[in-house]
């Protein structure tokens, strides 16, 4: 078995996440005021930017808040039209990049600046320059990665749809307008597909943007190992985490700005599998929503972006904090 698609479901509950906590943040455990909630459901802000002067009332059931900010989640990335040019660092058990990327109704395109630290060689820059190529150029290539993109999209909307539903939530406690709940597992729920079945393993905490009714970020962890197809087609050993946090980068736009993945494991045939990846956004700037692929690659060619060594100190930087 690839141990991929086993790993897949991991990945899609790990974007749940949200946010923002600025420096990383770590919300406190003080009690919130009985006055903060409510017995009815909160009415949304028709203005994804709104912040109103005093925060909405929270309802009495954890879960249901948690339902709210997932549906408005959902809605806004739906809403969401915007491309954006970003920095891209991504490291693993087989590969260190850094990546120049820019979004685009076509798909995104992206020109790899660095390998394990290091300029790209000759030869290494120039597969880089077919891959990029193949991709403008080909159009059952972006066919065929826009249709992966859409079905992992897919996959992660029923995955945070089920959430409110996996999970029992309790309100922990607020700071600077950051909503804290813990979560563990309901044991009345049954999971539709292999993917969900990692729910029933798994316990951590969410943060809610309060004032914007974002998901802010989540961490979480394996309690007890997670065996799919009883064990024969893989497991997931005990104590596996991950931890997603997501910014506001204005506008009522919020990004994904790091994301990190620490799961062990068995697949088919019992060869032992690791999935240690960390991953970070940064250098966010807006593009025009006019953008297509072909004018990405020009810019990519030949705009010359930030200097690589400082680029790649400042993502070096960003993962320390």
């Amino acid at each position: 078995m690839n141990p991929g698609p086993l790993f897949k479901g991991v990945l899609c509950s790990c974007v749940i996440a949200a946010v923002a906590a600025p420096q990383n943040r770590v919300p406190d455990l003080r009690p919130l005021p009985e006055a903060q909630f409510q017995n009815q459901t909160t009415p949304q802000s028709n203005s994804p930017v709104a912040r109103p002067s005093t925060p909405p009332l929270l309802p009495h059931d954890a879960n249901e808040y948690v339902r709210q900010a997932i549906d408005h989640e959902l809605a806004e990335q739906a809403r969401d039209h915007t491309h954006w040019r970003f920095r891209y660092h991504r490291e693993d058990e087989k590969n260190n990049a850094d990546r120049d990327v820019i979004e685009t109704s076509e798909g995104s395109l992206a020109r790899v600046l660095l390998v394990w630290g290091r300029p790209l060689t000759a030869e290494e820059r120039q597969k880089d320059e077919e891959r990029m190529r193949r991709q403008v150029n080909d159009a059952e290539e972006r066919a065929r990665i826009l249709k992966r993109n859409k079905e992992d999209d897919d996959k992660v909307v029923k995955m945070m749809r089920a959430i409110p539903k996996a999970f029992i939530f309790t309100y922990k406690g607020e700071e600077n307008g950051v909503v804290e709940l813990s979560f563990v597992p309901n044991s009345h729920y049954e999971p539709p597909t292999m993917e969900q079945k990692i729910f029933r393993s798994l316990n951590g905490t969410i943060y809610i943007d309060r004032a914007q009714n974002r998901l802010a970020a989540v961490e979480g962890t394996l309690f007890e190992d997670v065996n799919f197809g009883w064990g024969i087609l893989g497991r997931l050993y005990k104590g596996g985490s991950f931890k997603v946090i997501q910014k506001d980068l204005g506008e009522g736009h919020w990004e994904v700005a790091s994301e990190e993945v620490n799961m062990t494991g068995r697949a088919v045939l019992f060869k032992t599998i690791t999935r240690k990846q960390k991953e970070i956004y940064t250098d966010f700037r807006k593009m025009p929503d006019s953008i297509t692929l072909s004018q990405a690659y020009q810019i990519l060619n030949n705009d010359s972006p930030v200097s690589v060594s400082s680029s790649h100190a400042a993502l070096e930087t960003e993962g320390k904090k």
